[in-house]
């Protein structure tokens, strides 16, 4: 199918839930817009003082690629459409190539 056929009959939902400064918790789940039923969702856990710390080492002068949550949470929820993506599967769409897909907002109910 393609994205538009996909975005007509589908929409995402994404829910983050910060458990206890321990863990933040990223659900995303498709819906299917004709009767709003939930027909697949995935989830990543991501424990928040490792992160914290990994986000900080990667802030230094060795690092490469520098973090912050604002990139995690985005990199996260393109992931999360990348596996729907091949899931469907939706016909050349690559959720985690920025440049050809900068905007992902339009996916969301």
């Amino acid at each position: 199918m393609t994205l538009e056929d996909f975005k007509r009959d589908f929409c995402f939902k994404v829910e983050i839930l910060n458990q206890g400064n321990i863990n933040f918790i990223i659900t995303t789940v498709a819906i299917r817009r004709q009767n709003n039923q939930v027909v697949d969702k995935v989830k990543t856990t991501i424990d928040i003082q490792e992160t914290t710390n990994w986000i900080v080492d990667s802030n230094s002068m060795a690092s490469i690629t520098s973090w912050n949550w604002d990139k995690l949470l985005d990199e996260t929820k393109r992931a999360h459409l990348d596996y729907f993506a091949q899931r469907a599967p939706i016909d050349d769409w690559y959720p985690l190539n920025k440049i050809e897909n900068p905007d992902i907002s339009n996916l969301y109910c």
